[in-house]
């Protein structure tokens, strides 16, 4: 089965971890715009975004998978010094033929100044005229209620701009944001990952869950991971007695039918 690693960051991982992953079955992954380290500009920002674009989309072809790239600005990427120019450059940016998402977008605490970044790309995206999907990182907290607060205030950005959830896909979804999230109509990225969630906690989100709008990914990223992630996720829930249909559904054409190829 070919799978669709819907979150990585692939600039954090070595040419053994990618040729690994397609050996066992990863075709296609989507790598995101993060924070590698504090930017003090756009113009190293703009070198992310670059990497990401250009060197990254190669070294993933040289290993077999196809590379599709999310470029947005997360909260600790915003570059410390002014950067007027990364909003003029931004649009153009997404127009770039690698480039099939927005994201990541997040908010950390919650702030005015977080909800303000999130708000202005949006505002950006919808003024663009480019029909692209958004990737959006739950913050990590245990406050079901604030972390459902977190869906509620992003629906209300994005209607407020002619948008709607079904153009976002809400990482690291768990069971405390799971059924809101699928109420709103979002997609579901579930993360297998130390952080987020085992393989036995993803399994029994699919259990429960609408399948068809669950995205399959490893979070794959600097420190502990584990880059077999989707190929360990599909055996698990086929020992869970979920049908085929549904595991390729979860770990590739859900992704496939959201970002393309």
């Amino acid at each position: 089965m070919k799978l669709f690693d819907a979150h990585i960051y692939s600039d954090t991982r070595s040419d053994s971890d990618l040729a690994n992953m397609a050996f066992f079955g990863v075709s296609d992954v989507l790598t995101c715009a993060h924070h590698p380290r504090p930017f003090q500009t756009a113009l190293e920002l703009g070198h992310h975004f670059e990497q990401l674009i250009v060197t990254e989309a190669e070294r993933l072809r040289r290993h077999g998978i196809t590379p599709h790239v999310a470029i947005g600005v997360h909260p600790k990427a915003q570059p410390i010094r002014a950067h007027h120019e990364l909003w003029r450059d931004l649009p153009q940016i997404w127009r770039e033929p690698e480039v099939v998402a927005v994201g990541e977008l997040g908010v950390l605490e919650g702030t005015a100044q977080e909800w303000g970044l999130v708000e202005r790309q949006i505002r950006l995206l919808a003024q663009s005229g480019l029909d692209l999907p958004i990737i959006f990182a739950m913050p990590r907290r245990d406050d079901a209620r604030w972390r459902r607060g977190c869906i509620e205030r992003l629906t209300a950005i994005l209607e407020a701009h002619g948008l709607g959830p079904g153009r976002v896909v809400l990482q690291h979804i768990d069971w405390l944001t799971i059924d809101a999230a699928l109420e709103a109509g979002y997609w579901c990225g579930v993360s297998i990952h130390p952080f987020f969630q085992s393989l036995e906690q993803a399994v029994t989100l699919a259990q429960h869950h609408n399948r068809r709008r669950l995205i399959a990914n490893s979070a794959l990223r600097d420190g502990p991971a584990d880059i077999l992630a989707l190929p360990k996720v599909t055996v698990a829930l086929a020992e869970a007695g979920i049908e085929a249909a549904d595991i390729q559904r979860i770990c590739l054409g859900a992704a496939k039918e959201v970002f393309g190829g």
